[in-house]
């Protein structure tokens, strides 16, 4: 089917482009969401008589998209949601949540059909998201799903928690690498100190006298 585009769509055409489309495309999309003629003598004839007020009322529209974009490039958007050990969340993020957290930042009337997401986000990280805002105006916002508010701000800082039996080994705060097992002591060099070896007193040498007098009395008897 020919038809003329109202308007940009992206990998057909622009505004007053005249194109050839599947059928199905044309009656179940662009037809019924008016982004779209048929390309009659009728509808070519009523598109030329209204170009110029099309195209000014597209760039007015461009021009909100644009204000939109302002709020969203380069964006991050924090996403708390439950996980297991592996990271894998109970549940998923969609585009109608994504839409959902944009209003709740001050950023209303975007659907969940303009937000481009090839599959709904199942684990915790940081993930690049198309936001578009017109058919010529788009951006990519970034969504960070962490647990809590302080995980976000770890995997913003580029440090991600792990919880698995093959992740690094703990680390403690004076640098020693945690290898003993729990429950068993450990005793290191520095604990250990030599007790000072005990020098006999006066009085030690005094009894040790009495003494070796005792035997030599004894012997001579």
């Amino acid at each position: 089917m020919k038809i003329i585009l109202l308007g940009k769509i992206e990998k057909l055409g622009s505004l007053g482009d005249v194109v050839e489309v599947r059928n199905g495309y044309a009656r179940n999309f662009l037809l019924p969401k008016g982004k779209a003629l048929r390309a009659t003598s009728e509808n070519i004839k009523y598109f030329e008589d209204k170009a110029d007020e099309l195209r000014k009322k597209n760039d007015a529209n461009i021009s909100e998209a644009t204000k939109e974009l302002n709020k969203l490039n380069d964006k991050t958007f924090i996403v708390i949601r439950q996980a297991g050990e592996n990271g894998q969340l109970f549940g998923s993020v969609t585009t109608r949540d994504i839409a959902k957290i944009l209003e709740e930042n001050g950023i209303p009337g975007i659907s969940k059909s303009q937000i481009s997401l090839l599959e709904p986000i199942k684990n915790l990280g940081i993930f690049e998201v198309k936001v578009n805002l017109h058919a010529e105006v788009s951006c990519v916002i970034k969504i960070n799903v962490a647990r809590t508010e302080e995980e976000a701000e770890l995997q913003e800082k580029g440090i991600t928690s792990s919880s698995s039996e093959d992740g690094p080994e703990e680390v403690l705060e004076d640098g020693v690498i945690d290898v003993f097992d729990e429950g068993v002591d450990a005793k290191l060099e520095e604990d250990e100190i030599e007790e000072p070896i005990k020098e006999p007193s006066k009085e030690d040498d005094s009894n040790t006298s009495d003494d070796a007098e005792e035997l030599d009395q004894s012997e001579s008897i």
